[in-house]
């Protein structure tokens, strides 16, 4: 897997949680615990802002 094909996987989980978050609060479903999948796709921005890529070769 190349760097690049594991940005966009990780951009891709952060839009489909969102999107999932999104979702559940206008159906009103998982109560307050649907935050957490919020909080996962906050935690995955976080690790995209501080992983470092590997220099090109």
């Amino acid at each position: 897997m190349t760097v690049a094909t594991g940005h966009r996987l990780r951009w891709t989980a952060v839009w489909v949680l969102v999107a999932a978050w999104f979702v559940a609060q206008a159906a009103n479903f998982g109560g307050n615990a649907v935050h957490v999948v919020l909080l996962v796709a906050i935690g995955i921005l976080v690790y995209e802002l501080l992983a470092e890529d590997a220099p090109a070769a």
